[in-house]
């Protein structure tokens, strides 16, 4: 009887264990993707209202993940940063509003993380 409540007990936790894992990998594609949209954000910002510009970057990374069979393996994931900026209501007003959209892609998953934030220009 102990033998059968230990093994059940041991096949629920290696199906935790396998969402566990999953989760931890969604997980490092938002950190990576926030991360780059908030450098995109910050570069915008130092860059000035006058000279921010539409752009886009492509970043291949490699990633280490494990497989179903326990052994590591690496994959490329494909990274496209976009930094769009749009002039917000009249000219006078000097505001912009730029748009920096992460998305990335592996061999099983896509995402997408958008950051946004306004400058102001001189008056």
């Amino acid at each position: 009887m102990a033998g059968f409540i230990f093994s059940a007990v041991s096949v629920a936790f290696l199906g935790v264990w396998g969402l566990q894992i999953r989760s931890l990998e969604k997980s490092r594609h938002n950190l990576v993707g926030t991360m780059l949209a908030e450098q995109y954000i910050e570069q915008a910002m130092e860059s000035g209202y006058e000279r921010v510009r539409d752009d886009t970057d492509d970043i291949t990374m490699e990633l280490e993940t494990r497989g179903a069979d326990g052994t590591w393996t690496t994959i490329p994931v494909a990274y496209q940063v976009v930094v769009d900026e749009e002039q917000v209501g009249p000219d006078e007003d000097k505001l912009k509003k730029v748009e920096v959209t992460v998305t990335w892609e592996d061999s099983t998953k896509t995402g997408r993380i958008k950051l946004v934030t306004y400058l102001a220009g001189v008056f």
